[in-house]
């Protein structure tokens, strides 16, 4: 038993190194435009952080790829098949769930949305 808690332990502070080095990706300037936009206009509820996390997580992989054509480049798909590149777009995804979260809390706080119930039809 002892050994199933040190691998879950293990396991955590694994996705918490992960969540850590995605909230670093995120905390740049195009990470925290892209947070805003999806916290603050595209996320109306909670249940949505996922699906905004993981749409950010794809506009920044499409930014990041286009951004060389802006500077005069070629357009570089990214390598799908390498294992690294997932585990970034994985770090990226925890990163952006953080941020996200962050964002629309302070936006319920602000708006007055956090302690309100919503009146449901019977």
């Amino acid at each position: 038993m002892e050994e199933f808690f040190a691998q879950l332990g293990n396991l955590l502070q694994g996705l918490l190194a992960l969540a850590d080095s995605g909230f670093d990706g995120v905390n740049q300037v195009l990470g925290l435009i892209i947070a805003a936009v999806f916290a603050l206009f595209l996320m109306g509820a909670w249940r949505g952080l996922w699906g905004a996390a993981f749409g950010a997580m794809v506009v920044h992989t499409l930014v990041e790829a286009i951004r060389p054509m802006l500077d005069g480049g070629a357009f570089l798909l990214p390598d799908l098949t390498d294992g690294g590149f997932w585990l970034t777009r994985l770090a990226l995804f925890l990163g952006y769930a953080i941020v996200i979260a962050v964002f629309f809390f302070i936006k319920t706080l602000l708006t007055g949305g956090f302690g309100r119930r919503r009146a449901h039809a019977h």
